[in-house]
């Protein structure tokens, strides 16, 4: 897996971040109040790709003492 990734959640947290070459996931930016929609929009066109939370990274919606 490498690339851009982020988790949006419809509370209005997202979480941007990408998979360096040793696999390790390297936290880019946490918000609150987004938008759910306009955001996932926006960064679709900015190349990021978007995944849902329950899976592998969803972890970085709820710890920030692990980022």
């Amino acid at each position: 897996m490498n690339g851009k990734y982020v988790l949006l959640s419809k509370a209005g947290l997202a979480v941007s971040f990408w998979i360096d070459e040793q696999d390790q996931v390297q936290l880019a930016e946490r918000l609150i109040e987004v938008d759910f929609k306009a955001t996932g929009t926006q960064l679709k066109k900015d190349g990021w790709k978007c995944i849902g939370p329950g899976m592998k990274y969803a972890w970085l919606l709820e710890d920030e003492e692990r980022s």
